[in-house]
């Protein structure tokens, strides 16, 4: 009778582990991602850490399946991985969340941010913004990527509107092409501009590349 009573208490507590309500656990990525399906940017997972694709280039071969060299790089360790990906691998997404938050103010070379849904200060270190340090400014708005609570990344729009701060004076009807001279905008960031544009002007700029795109309109 004992015997039957302990197996009856295993079986039931058994049944509520496995029937437990899931609103307490974290929500799950699910899919694959194949190298197919690889841009710039991508975060999946290697090895449980949180990889992003620097660079890819898919190769051919005239025998056998197809494979992809591929940079990544991880966003806990900043350290590069060069790897021929297989045709037949795939990759689950990393479980990283994002967050639009306000630039306040760089400090001690951390970088800190408002939170915009919960006003909550955050705070990212200076090797996570060190790509992007000439581009922020003072209530920018910028998307934290954070994994288990810390900030790994920052991504900027875009395409971003700054003024002109300091530039040679444009030459009276140069409008030759191809003709560019360097120019300092209001975030500190210096680019290549067309020679006719003037201080004072507002131009887009192309983040990812950090080039000029053209005037503001």
């Amino acid at each position: 009778m004992k015997l039957l009573l302990a197996a009856l208490s295993v079986a039931i507590t058994h049944a509520w582990v496995s029937t437990g309500t899931t609103g307490r656990h974290p929500t799950m990525l699910h899919g694959s991602i194949a190298p197919k399906d690889f841009k710039t940017g991508l975060t999946i997972a290697i090895e449980g850490q949180p990889n992003k694709i620097v660079e890819f280039q898919h190769v051919k071969q005239a025998r056998g399946a197809a494979s992809t060299k591929t940079k990544f790089k991880n966003m806990i360790t900043g350290a590069t991985l060069q790897r021929t990906v297989q045709a037949a691998e795939s990759f689950d997404p990393a479980q990283i969340d994002r967050s639009d938050a306000q630039f306040t103010y760089a400090e001690g070379g951390n970088y800190f941010f408002m939170d915009m849904e919960t006003y909550e200060e955050k705070m990212a270190e200076g090797g996570v913004v060190d790509d992007y340090k000439d581009w922020i400014m003072e209530g920018m708005t910028i998307q934290l990527v954070q994994f288990s609570g810390k900030i790994i990344d920052v991504n900027l729009p875009s395409t971003l509107d700054f003024e002109v701060v300091q530039t040679d004076p444009n030459v009276k009807g140069n409008s030759a092409q191809g003709v560019t001279k360097p120019a300092t905008l209001e975030c500190g960031a210096t680019i290549m501009v067309p020679g006719f544009i003037d201080q004072g002007e507002r131009i887009l700029v192309d983040i990812p590349n950090k080039s000029y795109m053209s005037r503001s309109k």
